[in-house]
């Protein structure tokens, strides 16, 4: 009974709340037809646009809910500062209040970065909408762009100056604060490597009154998890499989003078591998071969380093057979009580490939002929990474590209591959001016201008002059590097020049014509026809040699032949490598001079320790001789100076008794055995230092009445070191030699000075 008395009061008292509920719903939202839309307080935005935010027409019911949903999209527009909408008896009326229009946006206060650059980053223009979401971004945005600079202590506050007809001036008002950089780099859980080693291993450096120039001291939170890397690479190097590494992240000092850096690493076990094991699901491959492309050095210890090598050379190895995709797995496994690892490589399936195409993307100027006549594969070939690498090798080798990327990308089937040739142009047209000074040259300059792909047809164009105490040259060239539509390089040059020694001057005018090509292997040949008529005059008054030249003018007709091989990584500064070329010279087609002249060159250079020494080995032997007639002075050689450093330009070999003016000799060879490396010094102030041995000589001459010593072959020598910079000017190269095998009549100069720019 009871029970019954509970229910029948509950169905009681929710029969009276129920009507209740209801007619609330029906009063706050009722279901209303719209007769009629007015927009009010609109200057700028038209009531067209207002009415296409909206989700209302004439003759649409609407309830309360749905002109909630109506203003809520007119105010995502961003075009609105306020807005109401009101609804009497189906006449709805839109009344806003449009933002401002932005007239001008200025940045105040700002010196260690530009308004250009602070502009740019915000990427706020005039006549966009001013809302306050915009100037808080632009405000967060130039604030991440300080403190990436090290300006922690930077504050920006948006200022907004109101105009007529609803505009604005946005201005940011800057107060840039002090550079803060990266007092003390620390180190915890080392014990195998001491701090200064392990500072030298990243890329981060604590601040140095005398590094003004670098930016590596600047707190920079990208750089640092770099660092962290660069920590774990440098332990993997060096057999610690499992290093850790984590990074304390820095902490701002209290007096906000700098930021301290703390690494924490636990180093674990120093690993020397074990065992070296390899299994192939591609059949009939020499599995002991592919073994013996990883090198571990002697000691056998672990090197990351060596480990992706030895994975890229068996990717290499297969490529040579005609795998273009090969899935190549290591595993290692540790055994930390024995301090040893074995590593277990797996060679996944893989089928021989054939070139199905060969696509050049990117290239908008250079025709594709010019890059394809470089390739070394031709569509429907066999896939041969070695010859695509060369291939590679090329293209970049013509200097018209800023980087060049190979892709290799599946085919139509699973054995055909589409390799693309993936290019960033650059210019390749030149104005140059060049400023210099040596101790050898004295003050030079050089002007210039050439087109090395003119029109994007590899064709180059060039004309130079070039003024220095020692000799004036005026050049004007041009070369076609695919000469009949064959694989020919065609040059044709006019030159001028005039060369001042101590006692005598050489005029020279002549045209040079030339035509080489490339065989297999990096051989190269040239044969050049020279055709030039020269005038020297012996300018001394106590000369006692003779030159056999003296006031005449003579008319030499050349012809020469070049062949070297060449696999220098780079022509300039190499650092691996080697070059063998030799040189014949015939004169005698017509023309007065009738000689042969005879030159060998080679070169050497083997990188160790990844990369951080470079041994080179170089050297050149020459011999001049006249056919039926003595050969003259200005054909004969000269040594010293970059040669052999620790002599004056022509400082080694027979000299004038008189004037003590270098004479030449008709016999010459030179050579170095050279270390540069950077070793132990900072990367951020592009320094390297190098040591080095050179010797040479130059003998004989067939006028040596007058000559000191005019056969005189006893080989001189000089040790030296020197550091090598890269400036913003350009290179600047320092060396001290010490002659320690010499003659009495040689020039020496134990210190040469070279500086070179280009703008």
């Amino acid at each position: 009974m009871r029970n019954f008395l509970l229910i029948a009061i509950f169905l009681f008292a929710s029969g009276l709340l129920l009507p209740a509920n209801e007619i609330h719903a029906q009063s706050n939202d009722q279901n209303i037809r719209v007769s009629e839309i007015r927009v009010l307080g609109n200057k700028r935005v038209s009531s067209g646009t207002v009415l296409s935010y909206l989700p209302v027409n004439i003759g649409d019911v609407v309830t309360q809910s749905s002109l909630n949903v109506a203003l809520e999209r007119l105010f995502d527009t961003g075009l609105f500062k306020d807005i109401s909408i009101d609804n009497e008896a189906g006449v709805i009326t839109i009344d806003i209040q449009e933002n401002p229009i932005i007239n001008r946006i200025n940045i105040e206060g700002n010196d260690a970065i530009s308004d250009e650059r602070l502009l740019e980053a915000i990427d706020v223009q005039p006549r966009r909408v001013f809302t306050q979401k915009l100037a808080l971004e632009a405000t967060r945005t130039l604030l991440d762009l300080y403190q990436a600079g090290g300006r922690f202590g930077a504050s920006v506050e948006p200022k907004i100056i109101e105009l007529d007809e609803n505009r604005v001036d946005l201005v940011f008002e800057v107060n840039e604060g002090p550079l803060i950089k990266i007092s003390s780099i620390s180190f915890s859980g080392n014990q195998r490597y001491s701090d200064r080693v392990l500072r030298s291993a990243i890329s981060s450096r604590e601040q140095r009154w005398w590094a003004f120039l670098s930016s590596a001291d600047k707190y920079d939170e990208g750089r640092l998890d770099y660092d962290v890397r660069l920590l774990r690479q440098f332990y993997l190097a060096r057999g610690y499989a499992d290093i850790s590494v984590t990074r304390v992240r820095g902490g701002l000092l209290p007096d906000r003078s700098g930021f301290a850096v703390s690494f924490i690493l636990n180093e674990g076990t120093q690993y020397t591998v074990r065992d070296i094991t390899l299994t192939s699901e591609i059949e009939n491959v020499d599995i002991p071969d592919l073994i013996s492309l990883f090198d571990f050095s002697d000691d056998n210890r672990y090197d990351v380093r060596r480990l992706e090598q030895g994975l890229v050379d068996i990717t290499n190895r297969l490529g040579e057979f005609g795998y273009a995709f090969v899935d190549v797995r290591p595993e290692i496994t540790t055994i930390p009580e024995d301090s040893v690892l074995d590593i277990h490589v797996t060679v996944g399936k893989a089928r021989k490939n054939f070139v199905e195409r060969i696509d050049i993307i990117d290239n908008t100027r250079t025709l594709d002929d010019v890059i394809r006549r470089e390739m070394e594969l031709v569509e429907g070939d066999a896939f041969n990474t070695l010859k695509l690498e060369r291939s590679e090798r090329n293209i970049r080798n013509l200097g018209y590209f800023a980087k060049v990327d190979v892709r290799n990308i599946q085919g139509s089937s699973e054995d055909q591959t589409i390799s693309q040739i993936i290019v960033e142009e650059q210019s390749t047209g030149e104005f140059s001016v060049g400023v210099g000074y040596s101790t050898l040259d004295k003050t030079s300059l050089n002007l210039g201008i050439a087109e090395r792909n003119f029109l994007g047809s590899g064709r180059s164009v060039r004309a130079s002059i070039g003024l220095s105490d020692s000799k004036t040259d005026f050049v004007i060239g041009v070369t076609e590097p695919y000469f009949l539509g064959r694989n020919l390089t065609g040059s044709a040059s006019l030159f001028n020049e005039k060369t001042k020694s101590s006692s005598v001057t050489t005029k020279r005018t002549g045209v040079n014509f030339g035509v080489g090509f490339s065989a297999a292997n990096d051989i190269y040949h040239q044969v050049n026809y020279r055709l030039d008529q020269s005038e020297t005059t012996d300018s001394s008054t106590t000369a006692t040699s003779v030159t056999g030249e003296n006031g005449k003018n003579i008319l030499t007709s050349s012809v020469s032949y070049t062949l070297g091989k060449d696999t220098r990584d780079n022509r300039f500064d190499p650092s691996e490598g080697y070059l063998m070329e030799i040189s014949e010279t015939l004169a005698g087609f017509g023309g007065d001079a009738k000689y042969s002249r005879t030159v060998g060159r080679a070169a050497y250079y083997q990188p160790y320790l990844f990369n951080a020494v470079i041994l080179g080995v170089r050297g050149r032997i020459g011999h001049v001789a006249g056919l039926g007639e003595n050969v003259t002075q200005s054909q004969r050689f000269s040594l010293g100076g970059r040669l052999v450093r620790g002599f004056t330009g022509s400082g080694i070999g027979p000299r004038d008794t008189g004037s003590k003016a270098a004479v030449g000799g008709n016999n010459m060879y030179a050579g170095s055995v050279e270390i540069v490396s950077d070793l132990g010094l900072s990367k951020d102030i592009g320094l390297r230092w190098t040591a080095y041995t050179d010797f040479g000589s130059v003998w004989g001459t067939d006028y040596p009445a007058g000559v000191t010593k005019p056969n005189d072959q006893a080989m001189r020598a000089s040790l030296g070191v020197g550091v090598l910079w890269d400036t913003v000017l350009g290179p600047m190269s320092f060396y001290w030699a010490d002659p320690i095998s010499k003659q009495s009549h040689d020039e020496t100069k134990r210190f040469q000075l070279s500086i070179g720019t280009r703008f």
